[in-house]
């Protein structure tokens, strides 16, 4: 039989067994990894250096395309010079060599002597020196031209082809002749500097009509067939 006193040594016992049990430990506190810091770091440089990179690149390429523009630019402005040059001197020869004046034919010869160059210039001579230049004179030929467009073909520095139309209006003594729309094909060489012409083919007009000196058509010469 159990006792009171023999009880109250268990109720010590079990107070000294929850006093001998450890406390629970304190869970420390977290503390800051310094490795994402550093790799964060390293992450911004990287951007910052791929940033600076792109902006280079970019720069260089706006100077490139800069500096193409400006050779662009450049080669269409020599191009236009170029084309206008052979277009007065293609200019200048339709209308020096479809205009004349039977009293000074030496200044439309030294005229055009200066314009040509190689067999056109040759033969342009012989014929202007021979049959051409008395029939003007007897006629008492004067011709005015008009160009009225040059077109060119193609163009470089040494050499060119254009067509030249050119309306001409010639006033002998009996009578009125004018022609519409001459087209002639020249081509040109540059020599020392200056645009010369070469060779010349007389393509044709567009319309081609003779009339008296008070302006009624010119009666057709040529001989009718008999009527039935």
């Amino acid at each position: 039989m159990t006792t009171q006193q023999d009880a109250e040594p268990e109720a010590e016992v079990e107070t000294e067994a929850e006093a001998k049990v450890d406390p629970e430990p304190e869970t420390p506190e977290p503390h800051e990894d310094p490795q994402p810091s550093r790799t964060r770091v390293k992450l911004m440089g990287a951007l910052a250096a791929m940033l600076v990179a792109a902006l280079a690149a970019t720069a260089v390429l706006q100077w490139l395309a800069a500096g193409r523009a400006q050779e662009a630019q450049a080669r269409l402005e020599a191009d236009r010079a170029l084309r206008l040059e052979v277009s007065q001197a293609a200019h200048a020869f339709g209308q020096s060599l479809l205009g004349y004046d039977y009293q000074n034919l030496q200044a439309t010869r030294t005229k055009l002597m200066a314009m040509a160059t190689g067999d056109f210039l040759n033969t342009y001579d012989d014929a202007f020196g021979g049959v051409m230049e008395q029939v003007i004179i007897k006629l008492q030929a004067v011709s005015v031209a008009t160009v009225r467009g040059v077109y060119l073909a193609d163009a470089d520095e040494s050499s060119a082809s254009a067509i030249v139309v050119v309306d001409q209006q010639v006033t002998t003594a009996k009578a009125i002749r004018s022609v519409k729309d001459s087209h002639l094909k020249i081509s040109l060489v540059r020599e020392k500097g200056t645009w010369k012409v070469r060779e010349v083919t007389v393509l044709g007009a567009a319309q081609e009509n003779q009339y008296n000196k008070d302006g009624t058509p010119l009666a057709d010469p040529s001989p009718k067939p008999s009527e039935k």
